[in-house]
């Protein structure tokens, strides 16, 4: 994401030999005094030095105010999909710097990134560029080295005056044109239409996706003779009823006569649409059915990208009224009686907050405004002084996004949607909160790296009481094998935790079914008796997997026997501590996630053996909003604490310390 402004005009000095990513991303923040600077005068001279001349990669610009990255990503792998090589320049990361560059769409790795900002800085000789700036050059440099067929450049901000521009294209795509970076850009649609018809080129090819597109784009379009293809005139884009009852109406893309089914969701149909388009300049011969085929996978991290289920939680970078209007859209969708939609948002100071939310608000039942803590971020208190004009209902204010998103999880029924959105800072934030992590991961960041020993893992799950099902028994298993890279859903080790000897074991939440209890009860009582025999504790993380399998298959016997195996640790003074995890998010609560002698939940853990409303039908009583949510529990005294993840390891190592009289282990 980008750097804050930096009014120091003292040189930095430049990385040397063996520097890292984060040395030189610190080096190019501290380069130029201020964040934006919008002008190609600068990136010409060093562009000059590094490309005497015009690269032999085909080039595709593409502008707009949103849908770009989508628009990249549809061409990206529309292009492999015609056996070309593509290298792609997108702009800002959510994670790490390296997603702004792929090389065939993998990103680069660190020692190339490292490799190309060193060639771009022997180059700059004393030229003073931006953050973006350097970084665009350096993706030059790198779609250069790779020798990529097709290079995809996305615009940072406008189009005529960014340094994406200073490349010619053989191919222009704007995706929309609205009210975005009004001090850059103007405050109307003719004069940014105008930036981003910049990126056309006297008789080359383009895509406009607008359905409205300013006078402006197409002065311009008609005074440079460009060849446009223009979306509601050129080409189409309808739903076709299917002539099936069972089956969904279609949405097809009709251009040259050419009929492309597009999917639904859950990128922008607009620019997906457009890459489409583009492609039958680019690739005419490609076959329909591959380009469908590779669209139909399609995903884009950060754009209604789905983080967890029951409830649904999606994450969107939309940052803008046009954004959340399409967003509003595709929330509506899901939206169905008794579903309630929870909104968590966080915004920067620049953007149209009043806008963002006139946009969402229709569809939303309750909201959090979140603080972000990064340069330009407003503070949860500054947003609600902001939102006041927007007359939000059930409105609520949390420090963080994380807390934001907990708060959330913890009154959402299963059947309700959670979205978080308002720039890529708030999702970047969000997906570092909700991403799953494997039984192996898990593991792995708890237990010391010397030391570590696997138990039974040869044991196999199999499917022994032979059900009706098996086939498609046998088909859970073998996907989720492929995606854990497990053959069952405990995995179970030895080792040292800051030092302290225990058994732990955690639960694969890739396996869902209920028919697997044999295998993981066997490999509990095994993981216990380990810890038995070796007179250490023993700690287990759970998750709604576990849980079904545990009470799946000869479920009573094996919950008998792990039953039992506890009562024996317990008579030997060896402890069990249990962690519900995040990951327990849905119906039913790990079966062995409340009998620890300490229990824990992260914070977003979900403790019960059936979704809420049919728990109240058993009950016969409307309970509680949020009662099956950690802090209910622990309120309630049914866990002992709740822990973020990264807090795991040294607390658990200190209690267990303190219980065997050692020492506090050190846990740096």
């Amino acid at each position: 994401m980008p750097p804050p402004s930096n009014n120091n005009v003292q040189s930095p000095v430049a990385p040397g030999a063996g520097a890292t990513v984060d040395q030189w991303l610190s080096y190019l923040e501290a380069l130029h005094p201020t964040e934006i600077d919008l002008g190609l005068d600068r990136v010409l001279v060093v562009l000059r030095r590094l490309f005497p001349r015009k690269p032999s990669g085909r080039i595709i610009t593409v502008a707009g105010t949103n849908g770009k990255g989508s628009a990249v990503a549809s061409l990206e792998a529309l292009l492999q999909a015609a056996g070309r090589t593509t290298g792609a320049y997108t702009s800002p990361h959510l994670e790490v710097y390296n997603e702004r560059i792929r090389l065939n769409g993998r990103n680069i790795d660190d020692a190339s990134l490292v490799s190309v900002f060193e060639r771009v800085e022997a180059a700059r000789r004393g030229v003073s560029l931006t953050y973006f700036e350097f970084g665009t050059l350096a993706a030059f440099v790198a779609l250069a080295e790779a020798g990529v067929d097709d290079w995809l450049l996305e615009v940072g901000l406008g189009g005529r005056l960014d340094a994406v521009n200073v490349m010619d294209p053989d191919l222009a795509i704007i995706t929309s044109v609205d009210i975005d970076h009004v001090a850059f850009l103007g405050d109307n649609r003719e004069v940014i239409g105008f930036e981003k018809a910049g990126v056309l080129r006297p008789r080359i090819p383009a895509v406009c996706a607008d359905d409205e597109p300013p006078r402006s784009v197409l002065q311009q379009a008609a005074a440079q003779k460009v060849d446009l293809a223009l979306a509601g005139r050129d080409y189409q884009v309808q739903p076709v009823e299917s002539d099936q009852d069972d089956r969904p109406a279609r949405l097809v893309l009709t251009h040259r006569g050419r009929d492309v089914t597009l999917p639904s969701g859950p990128l922008p149909v607009s620019s997906v649409a457009a890459a489409v388009v583009a492609m039958h300049t680019l690739e005419p011969g490609l076959d329909t059915v591959l380009m469908e085929r590779a669209l139909q996978q399609l995903r884009v991290p950060g754009r209604f990208e789905r983080m967890s289920v029951q409830p649904d939680v999606f994450v969107d970078v939309g940052h803008n009224p046009h954004a959340a209007r399409w967003l509003a859209g595709r929330v509506g969708a899901e939206k169905s009686p008794g579903r309630r939609v929870f909104a968590v948002y966080a915004a920067l100071g620049d953007k149209d907050v009043n806008g963002v939310l006139e946009a969402m608000k229709p569809i939303v039942d309750h909201w959090w405004l979140a603080g972000l803590s990064v340069p330009r971020g407003l503070s949860a208190q500054v947003l609600s002084e902001r939102a006041q004009s927007a007359a939000l209902t059930h409105c609520e204010c949390s420090e963080t996004v994380s807390q934001a998103i907990s708060a959330a999880r913890a009154i959402a029924r299963p059947q309700d949607l959670i979205i978080v959105f308002g720039s890529f800072f708030t999702v970047a934030e969000a997906r570092r909160r909700l991403a799953r992590i494997s039984a192996r991961e898990r593991l792995d960041s708890f237990l010391d790296k010397e030391g570590r020993e696997e138990l039974s893992p040869a044991l196999v799950s199999t499917d022994r009481l032979n059900f009706e099902s098996a086939a498609r028994y046998q088909d859970e298993l073998d996907a989720a094998h492929q995606t854990s890279g497990e053959y069952d859903a405990l995995l179970v080790m030895t080792g040292t935790t800051l030092g302290v000897p225990l058994v732990a074991c955690a639960f694969e939440a890739s396996f869902l079914s209920g028919t697997m209890g044999e295998v993981v009860g066997d490999k509990f009582v095994q993981a216990a008796t380990a810890a038995i025999e070796r007179r250490i504790p023993l700690v287990c993380f759970s998750s709604s997997g576990g849980a079904r399998i545990q009470e799946g298959l000869s479920a009573l016997l094996q919950m008998a026997k792990a039953a039992a195996v506890l009562e024996r640790m317990r008579q030997e003074g060896l402890p069990y501590i249990s962690v519900m995890t995040e990951q327990v998010s849905g119906e039913v609560s790990a079966s062995l996630a409340m009998l620890g002698d300490l229990n824990i939940a992260e914070p977003d853990a979900r403790a019960g053996y059936a979704r809420s409303e049919l728990i109240e039908q058993v009950e016969l009583e409307t309970l509680p909003e949020g009662f099956q949510g950690s802090q209910f529990l622990l309120e309630k005294g049914a866990v002992d604490m709740v822990l973020d993840r990264h807090q795991m390891r040294e607390r658990i190592a200190h209690i267990l310390a303190k219980f065997a009289g050692q020492g506090v282990p050190d846990a740096s």
